[in-house]
């Protein structure tokens, strides 16, 4: 009876169409195991189907048993359409442990090892750990970008050779990849003897200003002082591109700590003479430098910093200004409130609304009395007290 059942359910998997056989195809695990042969030899017979070996996949990726392996293990190696070898894949990726032997034994014979690596690299078990080993030397680079990727995820001694690896490998991607998780596994180099900052620090100059950026990120996540003085040192190059500055800058922000906000104040940009930001780098410099201040967890002093940099900024550079507004209003500290009321002077209206706003986020209160006080002091610059005068009404 139930085998009858079973050939039926099947017929109408091999025979409808796609909403059909989507249906059609939830009832099949429950006929259990003795469903897989029926299977398999669905596989067998109907190789000019590649929708339906898409739905047989799928439905044995459900049991957990070594026919089913096999069949999706030979599926992968042969199948003709992509979409067909790839959720064979899938499939042993999620029967798991069981389906790593065959990935294993496909690994040295496939020429679609991707696919074998996709698949283990979908699995969060150790075992796969020296499986992938073998190909991170691979001559296909996707391979390696894989494998070290996927490796990079365990806890494990057996990954650092893999890592140091990656650092030398002709790949900028194998080395971005090698950097990154070299900082996620600090802990693990460490207790092995090696110094995660000493690693990643000459790829800072590597020829790929990509990789440099990883490797500016990743000393930025070590935070250690070493990391810190190699960042400040590699920004402060002449030759240092843009695009890797406002990493290390970024890389600053994340580490948080007053050795951090001196680099900041110091990577400031400056002409020799006016002390004043000169061309679009530096504005661009200038506003990410503000950025990386004002998520900084030392307040007091990154706020000593942001008010460093309004007083060395040019007048000339509304969007700097209001940049600088919000970030000394996200401070919340009282001693940015006269700062504030500087800017108030400043003429562009965008400028004005920002510092209100501003003022208020810090201490609606404590401004407004202070503004009042202003308001009546005959000896204040007109342009501040016009803007006095618009910030009270705002009120």
């Amino acid at each position: 009876m139930i085998v009858s059942e079973l050939v039926s359910v099947l017929s109408e998997l091999e025979t409808g169409d796609f909403q059909s056989r989507w249906e059609t195809a939830k009832q099949i695990p429950n006929f259990g195991e003795p469903a897989i042969a029926f299977l398999v030899d669905l596989l067998h017979n109907k190789s000019d189907d590649p929708e339906l070996q898409w739905f047989v996949a799928r439905v044995l990726g459900e049991f957990n048993h070594a026919d089913a392996v096999i069949a999706l293990a030979q599926l992968m190696q042969n199948a003709e359409e992509d979409d067909v070898a790839e959720i064979a894949a899938q499939m042993l990726a999620q029967i798991g442990p069981q389906s790593v032997d065959a990935l294993a034994a496909l690994l040295e014979s496939s020429p679609s090892r991707l696919r074998v690596v996709s698949a283990l690299a979908q699995m969060q078990d150790p075992i796969i750990v020296p499986i992938l080993l073998k190909v991170v030397a691979d001559t296909d680079v996707s391979v390696r970008v894989m494998a070290v990727e996927t490796l990079s995820r365990f806890h494990d001694f057996r990954v650092i050779p893999a890592l140091l690896q990656g650092l030398s490998d002709l790949n900028g991607k194998v080395r971005q990849i090698a950097i990154a998780g070299i900082s996620y596994r600090a802990p693990l180099f460490q207790m092995h003897d090696h110094d995660p900052v000493a690693l990643i620090v000459p790829c800072l100059h590597d020829f790929d200003v990509q990789v440099c950026q990883t490797a500016a990120l990743a000393l930025g996540r070590l935070g250690t002082k070493e990391a810190v003085e190699a960042l400040s040192i590699t920004a402060g190059a002449e030759t240092v591109p843009l695009p890797l500055k406002l990493t290390i800058v970024q890389a600053l922000g994340q580490i948080g700590n007053d050795q951090s906000v001196q680099m900041l104040q110091k990577l400031w940009p400056h002409s020799r003479s006016s002390l004043q930001v000169v061309d679009n780098e530096d504005q661009t410099l200038a506003a990410v430098i503000v950025k990386a201040l004002a998520l900084n967890r030392q307040v007091d002093r990154s706020t000593e910093a942001l008010i460093y940099c309004l007083h060395h900024q040019p007048v000339s550079d509304p969007a700097l200004q209001k940049t600088l507004a919000s970030a000394l209003g996200q401070s919340g500290q009282p001693q940015a409130i006269p700062e504030l009321i500087q800017l108030l002077g400043i003429p562009d209206m965008g400028v004005r609304l920002h510092a209100i706003a501003a003022l208020k986020q810090i201490s609606s209160e404590l401004a407004y009395t202070q503004l009042q006080a202003l308001a009546a002091n005959d000896t204040v610059d007109q342009n501040v007290r016009d803007g006095v005068a618009i910030a009270l009404q705002e009120w």
